[in-house]
């Protein structure tokens, strides 16, 4: 896939995704429940994303498994965009 491709992609993906993904944290206690749970009922998995569930992907993309990546986009977002 090229940048330009990707780009396409994802101002797709932002046109047609009913809301940007939430993660709970702190910052986002502001945010109220029922905005969460949604955004939950859009995404693929349907529940509330947590931080480790971003730390989980940082980690796999620290260590070894990942060492044949390069110049990928991904995205931690329980599936939104594909609704």
């Amino acid at each position: 896939m090229t940048g330009g491709s990707g780009a396409i992609g994802g101002a797709i993906a932002a046109r047609l995704a009913p809301d940007h993904g939430l993660t709970r944290t702190p910052a986002a206690d502001v945010v109220p429940a029922e905005e969460f749970a949604d955004v939950a009922a859009h995404q693929a998995l349907p529940r509330p994303l947590m931080p480790e569930d971003t730390a989980a992907v940082v980690a796999m993309l620290a260590g070894d498994d990942a060492a044949a990546m390069t110049g990928q986009t991904l995205t931690v977002d329980g599936g939104l965009v594909l609704r």
